[in-house]
Protein backbone atom coordinates (compact mmCIF):
# COMPACT_ATOMS: atom_id res chain seq x y z
CA UNK A 1 0.00 0.00 0.00
CA UNK A 2 1.29 3.47 -0.78
CA UNK A 3 -0.05 6.77 0.28
CA UNK A 4 1.31 10.16 -1.00
CA UNK A 5 0.31 13.32 0.25
CA UNK A 6 1.82 16.60 -0.20
CA UNK A 7 -0.03 19.92 0.85
CA UNK A 8 -1.75 20.73 -2.53
CA UNK A 9 -2.87 17.48 -3.14
CA UNK A 10 -5.88 15.47 -1.60
CA UNK A 11 -4.58 11.86 0.06
CA UNK A 12 -4.60 9.29 -2.30
CA UNK A 13 -4.99 5.32 -1.51
CA UNK A 14 -3.28 3.24 -4.24
CA UNK A 15 -4.50 -0.27 -2.11
CA UNK A 16 -6.20 -3.06 -4.44
CA UNK A 17 -9.52 -2.54 -4.33
CA UNK A 18 -10.76 -5.73 -1.75
CA UNK A 19 -12.89 -8.65 -3.56
CA UNK A 20 -15.77 -9.56 -2.99
CA UNK A 21 -15.70 -13.51 -1.74
CA UNK A 22 -17.44 -15.75 -4.03
CA UNK A 23 -19.19 -18.78 -3.99
CA UNK A 24 -17.42 -21.90 -2.22
CA UNK A 25 -16.58 -24.30 -4.77
CA UNK A 26 -17.97 -27.71 -4.63
CA UNK A 27 -16.74 -30.39 -2.78
CA UNK A 28 -17.60 -34.26 -4.09
CA UNK A 29 -18.87 -36.15 -1.82
CA UNK A 30 -16.67 -39.32 -0.58
CA UNK A 31 -19.54 -41.14 -2.24
CA UNK A 32 -22.38 -41.06 -4.94
CA UNK A 33 -25.69 -42.30 -5.14
CA UNK A 34 -26.36 -44.77 -7.71
CA UNK A 35 -29.80 -43.45 -9.57
CA UNK A 36 -30.79 -47.02 -10.32
CA UNK A 37 -30.34 -47.68 -6.53
CA UNK A 38 -32.16 -44.83 -5.79
CA UNK A 39 -35.47 -45.75 -7.93
CA UNK A 40 -35.69 -49.05 -6.13
CA UNK A 41 -36.93 -47.10 -3.35
CA UNK A 42 -40.59 -45.86 -3.22
CA UNK A 43 -40.74 -44.15 0.07
CA UNK A 44 -42.57 -40.88 0.55
CA UNK A 45 -42.85 -37.93 3.14
CA UNK A 46 -45.01 -39.49 5.26
CA UNK A 47 -42.67 -40.68 7.61
CA UNK A 48 -42.60 -44.73 7.18
CA UNK A 49 -39.59 -46.07 6.02
CA UNK A 50 -38.49 -46.78 2.41
CA UNK A 51 -39.63 -50.64 0.87
CA UNK A 52 -37.73 -52.40 -1.06
CA UNK A 53 -39.80 -52.57 -4.57
CA UNK A 54 -41.41 -55.64 -4.64
CA UNK A 55 -41.12 -56.63 -0.76
CA UNK A 56 -44.26 -57.44 1.10
CA UNK A 57 -43.85 -58.43 4.20
CA UNK A 58 -43.96 -62.25 3.26
CA UNK A 59 -41.46 -65.32 3.25
CA UNK A 60 -41.05 -64.58 -0.12
CA UNK A 61 -39.61 -60.68 0.47
CA UNK A 62 -36.24 -60.53 -0.35
CA UNK A 63 -35.14 -58.91 3.50
CA UNK A 64 -36.29 -62.65 4.60
CA UNK A 65 -35.03 -64.86 1.94
CA UNK A 66 -31.22 -64.54 3.38
CA UNK A 67 -31.94 -65.17 7.46
CA UNK A 68 -33.97 -68.00 6.30
CA UNK A 69 -31.73 -69.79 4.27
CA UNK A 70 -28.94 -69.89 7.29
CA UNK A 71 -31.83 -70.89 9.64
CA UNK A 72 -32.22 -74.04 7.48
CA UNK A 73 -28.66 -74.49 6.42
CA UNK A 74 -28.05 -74.49 10.65
CA UNK A 75 -31.26 -77.24 10.85
CA UNK A 76 -29.79 -79.32 8.23
CA UNK A 77 -26.37 -79.29 9.81
CA UNK A 78 -27.55 -80.44 13.23
CA UNK A 79 -29.78 -83.04 11.40
CA UNK A 80 -26.51 -84.58 9.65
CA UNK A 81 -24.76 -84.57 12.78
CA UNK A 82 -27.31 -86.31 14.88
CA UNK A 83 -27.84 -88.87 12.38
CA UNK A 84 -24.36 -89.53 11.65
CA UNK A 85 -23.92 -89.97 15.70
CA UNK A 86 -26.83 -92.65 15.85
CA UNK A 87 -25.72 -94.50 12.87
CA UNK A 88 -22.41 -94.67 14.82
CA UNK A 89 -23.77 -95.52 17.82
CA UNK A 90 -25.68 -98.24 16.21
CA UNK A 91 -23.35 -99.80 13.76
CA UNK A 92 -21.24 -102.15 16.21
CA UNK A 93 -24.59 -104.25 17.14
CA UNK A 94 -25.69 -104.47 13.47
CA UNK A 95 -22.31 -105.48 11.88
CA UNK A 96 -22.51 -108.03 14.77
CA UNK A 97 -25.88 -109.32 13.64
CA UNK A 98 -25.11 -109.64 9.98
CA UNK A 99 -21.93 -111.41 10.96
CA UNK A 100 -23.79 -114.10 12.99
CA UNK A 101 -26.85 -114.04 10.04
CA UNK A 102 -23.92 -114.59 7.33
CA UNK A 103 -22.15 -117.33 9.73
CA UNK A 104 -25.67 -119.20 10.03
CA UNK A 105 -26.28 -118.69 6.37
CA UNK A 106 -22.69 -120.29 5.29
CA UNK A 107 -23.08 -123.53 7.29
CA UNK A 108 -26.96 -123.68 5.71
CA UNK A 109 -25.55 -123.41 2.31
CA UNK A 110 -22.69 -125.79 3.08
CA UNK A 111 -25.53 -128.10 4.13
CA UNK A 112 -26.98 -127.97 0.80
CA UNK A 113 -30.10 -125.49 2.32
CA UNK A 114 -29.11 -122.31 0.18
CA UNK A 115 -32.82 -120.74 -0.26
CA UNK A 116 -33.90 -119.91 3.26
CA UNK A 117 -34.37 -116.47 4.19
CA UNK A 118 -32.44 -115.88 7.18
CA UNK A 119 -32.86 -113.12 9.70
CA UNK A 120 -32.02 -111.83 13.44
CA UNK A 121 -34.92 -109.93 15.70
CA UNK A 122 -33.13 -109.31 19.10
CA UNK A 123 -32.07 -112.24 20.44
CA UNK A 124 -34.00 -114.62 18.25
CA UNK A 125 -32.72 -115.67 14.58
CA UNK A 126 -35.60 -116.99 12.48
CA UNK A 127 -35.22 -119.04 9.45
CA UNK A 128 -37.96 -119.17 6.72
CA UNK A 129 -37.80 -121.63 3.67
CA UNK A 130 -38.97 -124.47 2.11
CA UNK A 131 -37.59 -128.14 1.95
CA UNK A 132 -38.65 -131.28 0.77
CA UNK A 133 -38.93 -133.50 4.24
CA UNK A 134 -39.14 -133.11 7.78
CA UNK A 135 -36.09 -134.76 8.25
CA UNK A 136 -34.40 -132.06 6.14
CA UNK A 137 -36.47 -129.28 8.19
CA UNK A 138 -35.15 -130.65 11.69
CA UNK A 139 -31.61 -130.63 9.89
CA UNK A 140 -31.85 -126.91 9.00
CA UNK A 141 -32.25 -126.03 12.99
CA UNK A 142 -29.64 -128.36 13.86
CA UNK A 143 -27.11 -126.81 11.45
CA UNK A 144 -28.10 -123.44 12.49
CA UNK A 145 -27.57 -124.83 16.44
CA UNK A 146 -23.76 -125.41 15.22
CA UNK A 147 -22.79 -122.23 15.36
CA UNK A 148 -20.92 -120.50 17.56
CA UNK A 149 -23.22 -117.45 18.79
CA UNK A 150 -26.97 -118.72 17.85
CA UNK A 151 -29.25 -118.28 20.70
CA UNK A 152 -33.01 -119.10 20.56
CA UNK A 153 -34.29 -120.27 17.00
CA UNK A 154 -37.28 -119.88 15.61
CA UNK A 155 -37.69 -122.45 12.80
CA UNK A 156 -39.91 -121.78 10.42
CA UNK A 157 -39.05 -123.96 7.75
CA UNK A 158 -42.17 -125.40 5.63
CA UNK A 159 -41.59 -128.85 4.19
CA UNK A 160 -43.05 -129.25 0.60
CA UNK A 161 -46.38 -130.28 1.27
CA UNK A 162 -46.97 -126.95 3.22
CA UNK A 163 -46.49 -128.80 6.52
CA UNK A 164 -44.58 -126.95 8.96
CA UNK A 165 -41.59 -128.63 10.55
CA UNK A 166 -43.41 -128.01 14.25
CA UNK A 167 -46.51 -129.80 13.50
CA UNK A 168 -45.59 -133.41 12.14
CA UNK A 169 -48.26 -136.09 10.85
CA UNK A 170 -46.63 -139.14 12.88
CA UNK A 171 -43.66 -137.98 15.84
CA UNK A 172 -40.72 -140.08 14.90
CA UNK A 173 -39.26 -141.43 18.48
CA UNK A 174 -35.67 -139.34 18.59
CA UNK A 175 -33.27 -142.01 17.54
CA UNK A 176 -35.72 -142.58 14.16
CA UNK A 177 -36.06 -138.88 14.03
CA UNK A 178 -31.88 -138.56 13.95
CA UNK A 179 -31.20 -141.22 11.37
CA UNK A 180 -33.96 -139.66 9.36
CA UNK A 181 -32.30 -136.54 9.29
CA UNK A 182 -28.91 -138.31 8.91
CA UNK A 183 -30.31 -140.09 5.87
CA UNK A 184 -31.61 -136.81 4.36
CA UNK A 185 -28.03 -135.11 4.86
CA UNK A 186 -27.18 -136.71 0.99
CA UNK A 187 -25.20 -139.45 -0.17
CA UNK A 188 -21.18 -140.08 0.78
CA UNK A 189 -19.67 -141.04 -2.34
CA UNK A 190 -15.94 -141.56 -3.40
CA UNK A 191 -13.19 -141.37 -5.99
CA UNK A 192 -13.34 -145.08 -8.41
CA UNK A 193 -12.05 -147.46 -6.57
CA UNK A 194 -10.65 -145.43 -3.04
CA UNK A 195 -11.02 -143.87 0.28
CA UNK A 196 -11.22 -140.37 -0.89
CA UNK A 197 -14.29 -138.36 -0.65
CA UNK A 198 -15.80 -136.79 -4.15
CA UNK A 199 -16.14 -132.74 -4.29
CA UNK A 200 -20.44 -133.59 -3.28
CA UNK A 201 -19.26 -136.28 -1.12
CA UNK A 202 -17.54 -133.84 1.21
CA UNK A 203 -20.41 -131.65 1.08
CA UNK A 204 -22.84 -134.52 2.83
CA UNK A 205 -20.01 -134.67 5.81
CA UNK A 206 -19.98 -131.22 5.87
CA UNK A 207 -23.88 -131.21 6.80
CA UNK A 208 -23.71 -134.90 8.78
CA UNK A 209 -20.96 -132.64 10.77
CA UNK A 210 -23.12 -129.98 11.70
CA UNK A 211 -26.12 -131.98 12.86
CA UNK A 212 -23.84 -134.33 15.24
CA UNK A 213 -22.04 -131.84 16.79
CA UNK A 214 -25.10 -130.61 18.38
CA UNK A 215 -25.85 -134.17 19.19
CA UNK A 216 -25.06 -135.33 22.57
CA UNK A 217 -25.48 -138.60 24.51
CA UNK A 218 -25.16 -140.85 21.46
CA UNK A 219 -23.43 -143.37 19.47
CA UNK A 220 -23.50 -143.46 15.88
CA UNK A 221 -22.28 -146.21 13.60
CA UNK A 222 -20.72 -145.51 10.34
CA UNK A 223 -21.58 -148.23 7.57
CA UNK A 224 -19.49 -148.79 4.76
CA UNK A 225 -21.06 -150.59 1.65
CA UNK A 226 -20.03 -151.81 -1.67
CA UNK A 227 -21.20 -153.12 -4.93
CA UNK A 228 -20.26 -156.80 -5.73
CA UNK A 229 -18.07 -156.25 -8.37
CA UNK A 230 -14.25 -157.43 -7.50
CA UNK A 231 -13.36 -159.97 -5.11
CA UNK A 232 -15.53 -160.13 -1.94
CA UNK A 233 -12.66 -159.96 0.36
CA UNK A 234 -11.03 -156.66 -1.56
CA UNK A 235 -14.92 -155.34 -1.23
CA UNK A 236 -14.72 -155.76 2.47
CA UNK A 237 -11.83 -154.62 3.36
CA UNK A 238 -12.79 -151.48 0.93
CA UNK A 239 -16.10 -150.91 2.64
CA UNK A 240 -14.24 -150.74 6.09
CA UNK A 241 -11.53 -148.09 4.91
CA UNK A 242 -14.21 -145.88 3.54
CA UNK A 243 -16.36 -146.13 6.54
CA UNK A 244 -12.77 -145.35 8.56
CA UNK A 245 -12.60 -142.26 6.20
CA UNK A 246 -15.63 -141.10 6.92
CA UNK A 247 -15.62 -141.05 10.74
CA UNK A 248 -12.07 -139.21 10.60
CA UNK A 249 -13.38 -136.48 8.43
CA UNK A 250 -16.50 -136.54 10.95
CA UNK A 251 -14.01 -136.02 13.82
CA UNK A 252 -12.14 -133.27 12.09
CA UNK A 253 -14.72 -131.25 11.42
CA UNK A 254 -15.53 -131.11 15.37
CA UNK A 255 -17.92 -134.68 16.14
CA UNK A 256 -16.72 -135.96 19.48
CA UNK A 257 -14.81 -139.21 18.76
CA UNK A 258 -16.15 -141.23 21.35
CA UNK A 259 -19.30 -140.76 19.66
CA UNK A 260 -18.58 -142.94 16.50
CA UNK A 261 -17.76 -146.26 15.64
CA UNK A 262 -17.16 -147.60 11.80
CA UNK A 263 -17.60 -150.70 10.45
CA UNK A 264 -17.58 -152.51 7.16
CA UNK A 265 -20.14 -155.00 5.39
CA UNK A 266 -18.51 -155.26 1.61
CA UNK A 267 -21.36 -156.59 -0.54
CA UNK A 268 -22.45 -158.54 2.12
CA UNK A 269 -26.10 -156.12 2.31
CA UNK A 270 -27.51 -154.97 -1.10
CA UNK A 271 -30.19 -152.95 -1.40
CA UNK A 272 -30.82 -152.76 -5.04
CA UNK A 273 -29.75 -155.72 -7.72
CA UNK A 274 -25.69 -155.54 -8.62
CA UNK A 275 -27.13 -156.00 -12.18
CA UNK A 276 -27.51 -152.63 -13.76
CA UNK A 277 -25.16 -149.73 -13.43
CA UNK A 278 -27.41 -147.97 -11.55
CA UNK A 279 -27.97 -150.89 -8.52
CA UNK A 280 -24.70 -151.09 -8.34
CA UNK A 281 -23.73 -147.42 -7.68
CA UNK A 282 -26.92 -147.32 -5.31
CA UNK A 283 -25.42 -150.44 -3.21
CA UNK A 284 -22.27 -148.37 -2.89
CA UNK A 285 -23.28 -146.53 0.32
CA UNK A 286 -22.45 -145.22 3.50
CA UNK A 287 -24.89 -145.39 5.89
CA UNK A 288 -25.24 -143.76 9.85
CA UNK A 289 -26.98 -145.52 12.52
CA UNK A 290 -28.14 -144.55 15.81
CA UNK A 291 -27.12 -147.42 18.04
CA UNK A 292 -28.13 -145.22 21.47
Amino acid sequence: MTRISNADTDVIDLREPRRRPGPRPRQTPAFSYDEDILSQFDGDDSGDPPRVAGGDGSLTDPRFLVPLALFLAVVLVLGLALRANSVQNTEPETAEVSELVRRVRSAETRAGFGDLTIRQEDQLLIIEGSVGSSAEATAVGAVARSVEGVGTIDNRVLVAAGQSVGEPVVTPSPRDSLDATLAAAGQVTFEPGGTSLTASGAATVDRIAAILVGVSGRTIEVRGHTDSDGDAAANQRLSQDRAEAVMGALIRRGVDSASLTAIGFGESQPIEPNVTEEGRAVNRRIEFVTLR
